[in-house]
């Protein structure tokens, strides 16, 4: 009969336990979501609070707001999800029931346990459990779930939730522009700043940064304006770079707002940025924050060049030149300055300055620099003058150089040509039919274009003699041939004559051609007769000189036939053997022969050394002697008053003999006595190069002599001349007598 009993828990059972676990969902739903309102609520003011104080950054609201939404994950989950998602089962109803209920007598705990178990019949009766199950039905029924659960914890939450909730609508409702305000800045992560009393701004940072070259200072300004409620006394700048570094720093109070200008300043200066700088600035409750200066290469000129075309007359053709600071070109050179630059430009200004003073400012703007922004150029149409020119660059960062670039140009004005040039051959004075030759070098830098001389006779005006070019345009003009003729000049004795040399060049600006003129000749015309005279007196007087000259050579051959070894060493050897008595106090007699030797040895020496001086002054004032005689034949030749047998007797016999002597013979006779100076101290060498410098020293006296004899001719010559000349003017005054007696006889007569 019992295999035939299926106990089942009644229906009102059934509806008690899905009735609390309704109830225990929704108490964990509305207690949980009290919690969650709670939190979010108390996030809203702490995050308000910490935003109100300290205004974070973006970065760091971002982190804040990343907290915030991790703590609410984690409420959520705890309050929520870890308990209104977890499995109720009948028995646990159940046994929540039994504990609250006591007089259920666990007979409701045993029939939901026992019905929800198999294979029953094996494990128990099932009468018992039929009346077990009847009897939790008749328990529970009229049983209130709701005492199951304690009100307080949800009342609180709900509380919480409530009150926080309220405060935060309560204080939208009330300043909805400041929870505008924290919206923005904690959701929607906005740079807006909280309502203050004091309002700063920075010259320069509209954008959050500003750009500075490398190496410059800049001068931070922040003003504060006057018309809000706070004027703060300080404004402090923390700065801090890329490396880490940080540092802070008090502004300077520039001056006091007035009226007319409602801003209070103040100041700060970062000196020699090299790196960038982020700064905050912090005065009364208002603050910037994340400004940037940002280190950029200051423009500048990487290479410049110079295209010069140069003015026709110097020949030249165009080039391109780099520059070096100071740059010399030619006057009238047509200048373009080829530059480029290390960065876009956006306007190149450029002041042009002579004489110390700016005469011309040009700008180049971005519509000139747009094809080539790196690159631009600038012409001078002449260079007339010396210019400096200075170069402004602004380029597209905003940098302005510091220092502009400057270019000197120096116009080198074109020079009259140089003459170095003299007469060959003419003294102070000349015969009417004289020749003048020049000698020398005329020089220009673009060639000479013309050559003349320039004479005056006596008080007449000057005239011009053109003299031929054998070349275009040299650039240097040797002279060799070139000679004024004075024979058709109309020179008379007693006469002057003034004559110059003078050349021009081929510039053809300003003013014309350069002239460049030679020293100006003033010449004696004289007789043939007079100048002679004066050539002869010459000569005599250097006919002197070389007596001199010949004297000093004798001297010097009388120094070395004193110059005995032998017996001067001999002699010293026996004077000091024949006193002993002279010796110092434990000197030994060879002491004294050793010092003897020696005394002897440094006075010849210095006889030789003085000989070889003096022979050495002789071979100068030989060459002069010979310079000067060959002068005195030029002079006869070209003023056209030489013979054969003066041209023989100076060229062969004196000038000819006299370049032999003094590039031959006297320094020859040097060397040797060199060489006997050198082998002193050896007795043998010594005499050997005593002989030789003797022997070289009357060879050369003999070629002296010679000379001088064809000299002294002159004397001879002279006598013969005013034996002439005396014969003559008596033979004058016999003509004068002889035509006196024959008047007086004749007027003897008429009587």
């Amino acid at each position: 009969m019992n295999q035939h009993l299926d106990p089942q828990l009644a229906p009102s059972v059934h509806a008690v336990l899905d009735r609390l676990r309704l109830r225990i969902r929704r108490y964990v739903w509305l207690e949980g979501l009290g919690w969650v309102i709670a939190y979010l609520a108390a996030a809203f003011w702490a995050t308000l609070v910490v935003d109100w104080f300290f205004e974070p950054p973006p970065v760091a609201r971002v982190v804040v707001l990343a907290a915030v939404a991790i703590g609410f994950g984690w409420v959520v989950v705890a309050q929520i999800g870890r308990r209104a998602f977890v499995r109720l089962s009948d028995a646990s109803m159940a046994t929540i029931l039994e504990r609250r209920f006591r007089n259920l007598d666990d007979s409701l705990l045993t029939a939901v346990d026992l019905t929800a178990r198999r294979g029953g019949e094996e494990e128990f009766d099932p009468a018992m459990l039929q009346r077990t199950c009847r009897e939790a039905e008749q328990r529970v029924a009229g049983l209130n779930v709701a005492e199951v659960f304690d009100p307080v914890p949800l009342r609180r939450s709900l509380a919480v939730a409530v009150l926080l909730l309220g405060t935060v609508v309560a204080f939208g409702l009330s300043t909805p522009e400041t929870m505008g305000v924290w919206t923005r800045r904690n959701l929607l992560m906005s740079r807006e700043l909280w309502p203050r009393k004091t309002s700063l701004s920075v010259q320069g940072f509209d954008e959050g940064f500003v750009k500075v070259a490398r190496g410059a200072d800049l001068e931070l300004i922040a003003k504060a304006d006057a018309r809000w409620p706070v004027v703060p006394q300080v404004v402090e700048v923390r700065y801090r770079n890329e490396g880490g570094a940080q540092g802070r720093a008090l502004m300077n109070r520039l001056g006091s707002a007035t009226a007319d200008e409602p801003w209070q300043r103040y100041a700060h200066i970062f000196r020699g940025i090299l790196a960038p700088i982020t700064f905050d600035l912090y005065g009364g409750d208002d603050r910037i924050d994340d400004l940037r200066i940002e280190v950029v290469d200051s423009p500048t000129l990487i290479d410049m060049r110079l295209r010069c075309e140069y003015p026709a007359y110097t020949g030249r053709l165009s080039r391109t030149l780099p520059t070096a600071g100071s740059t010399q070109l030619p006057r009238g050179t047509r200048v373009t300055v080829l530059a480029q630059a290390n960065k876009d430009l956006i306007a190149v200004r450029i002041d042009t300055e002579r004489d110390d003073e700016t005469t011309d400012r040009q700008t180049l703007d971005a519509a000139a620099l747009m094809a080539h922004p790196r690159s631009f150029e600038y012409r001078i149409e002449s260079l007339d003058a010396d210019t400096n020119l200075r170069f402004t660059l602004s380029d597209t960062d905003g940098i302005t150089g510091r220092e502009p670039v400057r270019l000197g140009l120096v116009a080198v004005a074109d020079q009259s040509p140089q003459m170095a040039v003299r007469l060959r051959g003419i003294g102070s004075a000349i015969t009417p039919e004289a020749r003048l030759p020049v000698a020398g070098r005329i020089t220009d830098d673009y060639g000479v274009d013309r050559l003349w001389f320039e004479y005056a006779v006596d008080q007449a005006a000057a005239a011009e003699l053109p003299v031929e070019l054998f070349a275009d345009h040299p650039t240097t003009l040797k002279l060799t041939d070139e000679a004024l003729d004075a024979d058709g000049l109309g020179l008379k004795p007693d006469g002057k004559l003034r004559v110059c040399l003078k050349a021009a060049d081929r510039c053809d600006l300003g003013d014309g051609p350069n002239v460049g003129t030679s020293d100006r000749w003033l010449l004696d015309v004289v007789t043939a007769d007079q100048l002679r005279s004066m050539l002869q007196s010459r000569e005599l007087v250097l006919r002197q000189r070389f007596e001199a000259i010949v004297e000093e050579v004798t001297d010097t051959r009388d120094v070395l036939l004193q110059l005995d070894f032998s017996v001067g060493e001999e002699s010293a050897e026996s004077d000091a053997a024949d006193e002993p008595d002279g010796l110092a106090e434990g000197a030994e007699p060879g002491d004294a022969a050793a010092g003897a030797r020696a005394s002897s040895l440094s006075l010849k020496r210095l006889e030789v050394q003085r000989a070889t001086t003096t022979t050495q002054k002789n071979v100068h004032e030989t060459e002069g002697v010979t310079d000067a005689f060959a002068d005195i034949r030029l002079q006869l030749i070209n003023n056209r008053i030489d013979t054969e047998e003066q041209n023989s007797r100076l060229q062969q016999g004196i000038v000819e003999p006299l370049t032999h002597i003094a590039e031959d013979m006297l320094p020859e006779l040097r060397k040797r006595l060199e060489l006997l100076e050198e082998h002193l101290a050896d007795r043998e060498l010594a005499q050997a190069d005593r002989q030789s410098a003797r022997e070289q020293a009357d060879a050369t006296l003999g070629a002296m002599r010679g000379v001088l004899d064809r000299m002294i001719e002159l004397e001879d010559f002279q006598q013969a001349v005013e034996l002439l000349r005396e014969i003559i003017a008596a033979q004058e005054q016999l003509a004068e007598k002889t035509q006196e007696r024959q008047k007086d006889k004749l007027r003897e007569l008429l009587e």
